[in-house]
């Protein structure tokens, strides 16, 4: 009796675990997750609301991810929750002008750029570009957290590429590896989130590698290689991705996620969604393009989404166990979710659709 409820039970597991990686699943899951951060954004928690902007890094980070899925799903929906967003905030960056996290919206303004070429769009940005490059610091002192490292090179990749002006490329180039240099574990191919973490130990007397910080750092790194224009410089980036893809990859939890302690996964054990989502955006990002081997990395990227697919909250599509704000790991639960890890979930989604299409095509 007991085999042929095993023989019954496993083949329905199976089904349940390939239903996620169906187109319309992918598809229905990725607007689930979005339309439940627009009808519920997600607000920071500071005293007062006082970092409440509305062109902030937190609905930005979820922004981020809507040109993707338009493009991916042909839903001019999102394309205009884009531009009411934009219209919103009169297409400015967040006030504060050397914080690398208050560029990150010009992500979504240069996606937006892309399709409808509006100047409009684009004049505070560049603006503050401009100003920041005319005033600049070594990249160790204006992005000297890793995060940064998700928010401002992107913007100032994909501007370059896009507007045609090299000098933005350069620009990252040069505070980038500074950044690389200052922060970035040669022996554990990983981010320490910022200096302050170059002697602290984990419980388990294990350096201390924020989940969420070197996935910003990883989702970063695939959102700006597609816009490197110089060959030699763009090799040098794929080079650092592929190393800490092989390394991230090495510390997924076998239930298909990462715990926001990197290297001691029994700090904070419970599963942890918004880095786990990055993670499986850029390795899966990575195969698509051909930089990561298929056969090595995509038993990672399936478990990774059928675990990412299993958090999701079946009536309202709350995507949960979304490290709350913070500076390194932390706990979190089934009830607790953050744009980023919406839109972290979105740019999954959308490589995704792209990974099981080639699938297709190589049958």
């Amino acid at each position: 009796m007991r085999k042929v409820v095993l023989l019954v039970l496993i083949p329905l597991a199976m089904a349940c675990q390939r239903s996620f990686i169906e187109k319309d699943a992918i598809i229905d899951n990725m607007k689930r997750v979005a339309d439940y951060e627009l009808a519920y954004p997600s607000c920071h928690y500071s005293v007062d609301d006082k970092y409440n902007y509305p062109s902030g890094w937190i609905p930005a980070t979820f922004y981020v991810s809507l040109i993707p899925l338009y493009e991916a799903t042909g839903d001019v929906k999102y394309l205009n929750k884009v531009k009411e967003w934009g219209n919103s905030t009169q297409w400015e960056c967040a006030p504060r002008f050397r914080h690398a996290d208050d560029m990150a919206c010009g992500q979504v303004y240069l996606d937006l750029y892309r399709h409808e070429k509006e100047d409009v769009y684009l004049l505070p940005l560049v603006n503050r570009m401009d100003s920041l490059i005319g005033s600049m610091k070594p990249g160790r002192e204006d992005w000297h957290w890793c995060d940064a490292l998700f928010m401002a090179p992107p913007v100032y990749m994909m501007a370059g590429s896009i507007l045609e002006k090299d000098y933005y490329q350069d620009y990252v180039d040069q505070m980038y590896w500074d950044v690389f240099e200052f922060l970035f574990d040669v022996e554990d191919s990983l981010f320490y989130r910022d200096e302050h973490f170059f002697t602290q130990k984990s419980p388990n007397g294990e350096k201390l590698f924020w989940g969420r910080g070197n996935g910003w750092v990883l989702g970063g790194l695939a959102r700006l290689i597609p816009y490197v224009n110089d060959e030699t410089s763009k090799l040098k980036y794929i080079e650092l991705f592929c190393t800490m893809a092989q390394r991230i990859v090495e510390l997924q939890q076998e239930d298909g996620l990462w715990r926001s302690n990197l290297l001691d996964v029994n700090h904070f054990p419970q599963k942890e969604t918004s880095g786990s989502g990055f993670y499986i955006y850029a390795l899966a990002w990575g195969i698509n393009n051909g930089i990561l081997d298929a056969k090595e990395y995509r038993s990672a990227v399936i478990n990774g989404w059928n675990a990412m697919c299993e958090c999701i909250d079946e009536e309202s599509g709350m995507l949960g166990w979304v490290q709350p704000i913070g500076a390194a790991p932390g706990d979190t639960k089934v009830t607790t979710t953050m744009s980023y890890g919406a839109g972290a979930f979105v740019l999954a989604g959308t490589e995704m659709l792209k990974l099981i299409e080639k699938d297709i095509k190589n049958k």
